[in-house]
């Protein structure tokens, strides 16, 4: 059995004349404020030896444990922070809320982790993340509550940095496909004209001139088309869905069916599983990983074979195939926006397409990677949400 702590206090007792007669003791269990005090102690080792700020802090706001972490995040010593209401380190308009979820959790209900701001000794304002547990003694009585809190000042703004940058790429994108788009029509328009009215006075270098002008015009335009769909992935998406694979892929190959006919391609694939995707993202795809593997043959008819396993809530999708591979020096460039391994005129292409799959896959959640030698074919593999029934909008 545990040993039982007790405290005495002692009395002298006398009788009505005041003779003394005997003492009189009062003994106090002191087992559960002993635990209680080892508790308190062995919580505050742990709060001060962590990386995490972690700040404790009574009902009233009033802060009673500070760690290295919170030191170093808000700049305030152990000692200032002590001093402290944690209303002091709370934006104005904060306040309000931290008393609102002050009273819930007293009340008993479930808060676990909310987003709020604090402001630092500089005066700097932090968007914090806080996960929040409330204390309570050996009777279940709330005597406080422990914070965890993180940074989310840099996270956020790099969000939005992000946020701006899409935006401006789009617009950068809509601008170039519409204000460019028109003159490049007319330079390839009266460039072709020019070779019909004065064929018969042009000799072959001026032929091969006007040639080269109206490719480059065409390039061009192929070129605005692809940033153009690079820059709306995430602008212009549609909402992630319940997506059949084997559909999809159906669709791609559709599209891509007069290049797999002249060169003599064949297209398989396993049985393949639901994800949730945004379907016409997945045509792009497949459509972009085909049409490489077409274009970038070796001496062999191509072909391209599509299989997939599902494992820890995901789907790994393999597009395979036999074609001229990639030198293993190259495996991060191709997924980088206009770079191009080889010359445009044995392989023509705006050096978009696996920039283009990269960053659809990472809308998803998911990542895309190669596995290739040259001369043995290219293995490019990518990861997607699996598709349950549940996942499906109502």
């Amino acid at each position: 059995m545990p040993r039982r702590t007790s405290q005495r206090e002692k009395e002298p007792r006398a009788d009505d004349a005041g003779k003394p007669i005997g003492i009189a003791s009062t003994e106090r269990d002191m087992t559960a404020r002993n635990r209680e005090a080892e508790n308190l102690r062995r919580l505050a080792t742990v709060v001060k030896d962590s990386n995490d700020a972690i700040t404790i802090q009574d009902f009233e706001g009033r802060i009673t444990a500070w760690n290295r972490g919170a030191e170093l995040m808000y700049g305030y010593s152990e000692e200032e922070a002590l001093a402290r209401n944690i209303k002091q380190l709370t934006t104005p308009g904060k306040v309000e809320e931290q008393e609102d979820f002050t009273r819930r959790l007293i009340a008993g209900e479930a808060i676990t982790s909310f987003e709020t701001q604090r402001v630092t000794k500089d005066g700097r304002v932090l968007d914090v993340w806080m996960t929040v547990t409330k204390l309570v003694d050996d009777a279940g009585k709330p005597i406080g509550i422990a914070s965890t809190e993180r940074d989310m000042t840099a996270r956020k703004r790099e969000a939005e940095n992000l946020e701006r940058s899409n935006k401006e790429l789009e617009q950068f994108a809509y601008v170039a496909s519409h204000d460019l788009q028109e003159p490049l029509r007319m330079v390839a328009s009266y460039t072709q004209l020019l070779e019909r009215r004065y064929k018969d006075q042009l000799d072959d270098t001026a032929r091969e001139f006007i040639a080269f002008a109206v490719d480059g015009a065409s390039r061009m335009q192929r070129l605005i088309n692809d940033l153009l769909a690079y820059s709306r992935v995430h602008t212009r998406a549609g909402e992630p869905e319940l997506v059949e694979l084997s559909h999809v892929l159906g669709q791609a190959r559709a599209n891509l069916a007069t290049a797999i006919e002249e060169s003599g391609a064949l297209v398989t694939n396993d049985e393949l599983p639901v994800v949730m995707a945004d379907p016409a993202q997945m045509v792009s795809v497949f459509q972009n990983l085909i049409g490489n593997a077409v274009k970038f043959r070796g001496e062999e008819p191509p072909h391209v074979h599509v299989s997939a396993r599902e494992r820890d809530g995901w789907v790994e999708i393999s597009v395979r195939d036999n074609g001229i591979g990639i030198r293993e020096e190259h495996h991060d460039r191709i997924f980088v926006i206009f770079q191009r391994l080889h010359n445009r005129k044995d392989y023509p292409g705006t050096g978009v397409g696996l920039a283009l799959c990269k960053r659809i896959i990472e809308r998803h959640g998911g990542r895309i990677s190669v596995d290739s030698e040259e001369g043995k074919g290219t293995t490019l593999t990518f990861t997607l949400p699996e598709g349950r029934q549940e996942d499906q909008p109502t």
